[in-house]
């Protein structure tokens, strides 16, 4: 049985850290994925910390990608989400402002209420750090690894 750990983190650093010290415990970069709003952070998490590259969806590369970046800056289209790691494909490019995040975590086994919360979270410009294990690895010390890099709780402002 697969067990997903989720951690919410407020500063890149945090995140991080948070991932190399998964990765020392043995995680492997494609049982990590990582979403959040920004772009250039997640970037430099994903070069820190090896985890892939950064992927925006669909139409965000090139002139597309140029174009769409300026509506979501002059506020005529919608914020959507950036994601690294094996469950970017589902994550990169959804919606920030409807209930396109909370749509695709659901998609990739979070239960609905968590998956709202996370969605809230990566709108304030948070980091969701999701590690993907197998039931012989230690879902605690996963947690544990989070709690002491600065996860915030979910139920958190």
């Amino acid at each position: 049985m697969t067990i997903l750990v989720v951690g919410i983190f407020e500063h890149p650093s945090d995140a991080a850290l948070a991932i190399e010290a998964v990765r020392e415990q043995g995680i492997k970069p494609k049982q990590i994925s990582v979403v959040t709003k920004q772009k250039n952070t997640l970037k430099m998490i994903s070069h820190d910390t090896g985890i892939g590259r950064t992927e925006s969806g669909e139409g965000n590369e090139g002139l597309f990608g140029t174009a769409k970046a300026l509506g979501v800056g002059l506020e005529m289209l919608p914020d959507t989400a950036v994601a690294a790691g094996p469950a970017a494909r589902k994550l990169a490019g959804a919606d920030l402002e409807g209930d396109g995040l909370a749509v695709s975590l659901i998609s990739i086994g979070i239960p609905q209420e968590d998956a709202k919360i996370y969605a809230r979270h990566v709108g304030k410009e948070h980091i969701i750090v999701m590690v993907t294990l197998e039931e012989k690895q230690n879902q605690q010390a996963i947690s544990t690894l989070f709690e002491q890099h600065h996860a915030i709780p979910p139920a958190s402002p």
